[in-house]
C-alpha cells in the first residue's frame, strides 16, 4: 500500500481528533465550572451518554460487515454518520446560555452516536487494507500520526489566534475555533478517504447468529487479554484528561486560560508514536507496548510530588508520558486487527466490523467511565473546580489524576505479558487462510 494512499486513509483520524480531545479535556471544565452544571451531572451525564452505545455499537459493526452496495460495505455508514457527529461537534462545542443538563446529555448522546456511524466502519477499514504484519502497524502508525496532528491543531489553532487576534484564550473561545477548523477540515478529509481509499473486496463467508458469534469472540484468548489490556491502560489517560486543567489550576496554581503547556505532551506523543512502530518492528508489538507501558509507570508517580510553582517538572513530566502513551494507540489496534485473522480462522467467518465495534464500545466505556468517576471522586471530597480547596481536596485531585492511573498500567503490563501472537504465528495463521480459500 502506497504512501499516497495510506495518508488519505490516515487523514480522517485528523478531524476526529479534533472532536474527541475537547471532549476529554476542555467540555468537563467547560460546562462545570464555566457554565455553572455540577461536577456529579456532568460526571453522570457522561457515563450514562455512552451507555446507548452498548446497542448501537454492535448493531453499527454487524451491519457494516453485512452490508453490500456499489459504494462498498464501510463507505455509505461513514457518509451517513458525519453530518450528525460534526453538527453535535458544533451544539457542544458553541452553546448559547442558558445550558441544562438535559442539552447536555442530548447533544452528548447524538455525538457519540455519529461517532459510532462514521469511526466502527472507518478502523474496520483500516484493518482490511492490509494482511501484513508489519504493514498492519504502517498504517495503524500513519493514522495515529494524523490524530496527534488533528491533536495539536485543536491546542496550537486557539494559542496562534489568540497571539494574533487576541482571540482564544478562555475555553470558550478555544473551543469555538476548534469546532470551526475541525468541520471545515472534516469536509476535506472524508471527502479524500471516500474518493481515493478502495474497499477490498468483502470476504463472502458464513453467517453466525449474533449471540453465538459474541461467544465465539470472547472465547479468542488472545481477543480477551489484548482487551482487557487495552481497557486497563486506557484507564489512566481517560482519567487524568478531564481533571488536567483543574490539576494546572489548582496543584502548579497556574493560571492556564488555554492549553500552551498541553503542547509539550503531544509534541511527545507525536516522537513516541514514531519510536514504538519502529521498535514494533524489531522486537514485535506486544513488547513495544510493554516498553511504552513501562516508560509511564515510571513518569506518573512523579506529578504526586508536584506542588505550587512546579510548572518546568510538569512540563518534563508531560513530554515523557506523551512519548510512552505513543505506543496506546497504533501498536493494539494493529494488533486487534491480527487478532482477527485468528477469529476468521476458528469461526469461518469475517466479522471485523463486528470485533471492531466491541473494541469501540470498550473504549467509549472507558473514556465515560474514567472521566465520571474521576469528577465524583472530585465532586465526593468537596473539591471547587471555581473556588480555594484544602489540602483534602488537593490530595484527592492527585489520587484521581496520577494515583489511580499507576495502578491501572502496572496491572495492563501484568495481562499483556502472555499475548502470543508474534510475526511468526501470525504468517502461519495468513497460511492456514490461504489454504483453505484454495
Amino acid at each position: 500500500m502506497n504512501r499516497g494512499r495510506m495518508l488519505a486513509y490516515g487523514l480522517a483520524e485528523f478531524p476526529l481528533a479534533m472532536a474527541a480531545i475537547p471532549m476529554a479535556i476542555f467540555i468537563p471544565a467547560l460546562y462545570t465550572r464555566d457554565l455553572g452544571l455540577s461536577l456529579g451531572a456532568v460526571g453522570t451525564i457522561l457515563i450514562i451518554a455512552r451507555w446507548s452505545d452498548v446497542l448501537t455499537d454492535p448493531i453499527i459493526g454487524l451491519l457494516s460487515d453485512r452490508t453490500r452496495t456499489r459504494w462498498g460495505r464501510r463507505k455509505p455508514w461513514i457518509l451517513a454518520g458525519a453530518p450528525l457527529l460534526l453538527l453535535s461537534v458544533v451544539m457542544l462545542f458553541m452553546p448559547r446560555e442558558p445550558v441544562s443538563a438535559w442539552y447536555f446529555a442530548g447533544w452528548t448522546i447524538a455525538l457519540w452516536f455519529g461517532w459510532t456511524l462514521v469511526g466502527i466502519p472507518y478502523y474496520a477499514w483500516g484493518a482490511e487494507l492490509s494482511r501484513n504484519y508489519h504493514e498492519r502497524t504502517r498504517i495503524a502508525t500513519w493514522r495515529t500520526l494524523c490524530g496527534v496532528a488533528g491533536t495539536l491543531t485543536a491546542i496550537g489553532a486557539p494559542l496562534i489566534a489568540a497571539m494574533l487576534f487576541d482571540y482564544g484564550n478562555a475555553i470558550r473561545e478555544s473551543l469555538t475555533i476548534i469546532a470551526c477548523t475541525a468541520v471545515a477540515v472534516a469536509v476535506l478529509a472524508f471527502t479524500l478517504l471516500l474518493s481515493r481509499v478502495p474497499e477490498p473486496p468483502p470476504i463472502e463467508t458464513q453467517r453466525l447468529p449474533i449471540l453465538e458469534g459474541f461467544r465465539l469472540m470472547w472465547r479468542n484468548g488472545p481477543f480477551k487479554r489484548l482487551m482487557i489490556a487495552f481497557v486497563l491502560g486506557g484507564i489512566g489517560p481517560a482519567m487524568a484528561a478531564p481533571l488536567y486543567i483543574f490539576y494546572v489550576n489548582h496543584v502548579i496554581q497556574y493560571d492556564l486560560a488555554g492549553s500552551v503547556i498541553l503542547l509539550v505532551f503531544y509534541v511527545g506523543n507525536l516522537i513516541g508514536v514514531t519510536l514504538w512502530a519502529a521498535l514494533a518492528r524489531r522486537i514485535g508489538k506486544r513488547k513495544a507496548w510493554m516498553t511504552g507501558m513501562s516508560l509511564m509507570l515510571v513518569a506518573q508517580p512523579w506529578y504526586l510530588m508536584l506542588g505550587p510553582g512546579d510548572l518546568q517538572w510538569m512540563m518534563a513530566i508531560l513530554f515523557v508520558s506523551g512519548m510512552s502513551a505513543g505506543s496506546f494507540v497504533a501498536l493494539p489496534s494493529a494488533m486487534k486487527a491480527d487478532v482477527i485473522d485468528l477469529d476468521r480462522l476458528e469461526t469461518g467467518e469475517d466479522r471485523t466490523g463486528l470485533f471492531f465495534s466491541s473494541w469501540s464500545l470498550a473504549q467509549k466505556a472507558i473514556v465515560a467511565w474514567a472521566t465520571g468517576f474521576a469528577l465524583l471522586i472530585l465532586e465526593f471530597a468537596g473539591f471547587q473546580p471555581a473556588g480555594e480547596n484544602g489540602p483534602t481536596q488537593i490530595l484527592a485531585l492527585k489520587i484521581a489524576f496520577a494515583g489511580i492511573p499507576v495502578m491501572c498500567y502496572a496491572a495492563a503490563v501484568w495481562i499483556i505479558r502472555p499475548y502470543p501472537i508474534t510475526e511468526e504465528r501470525h504468517a502461519l495463521v495468513l497460511q492456514q487462510l490461504a489454504s483453505r480459500s484454495t
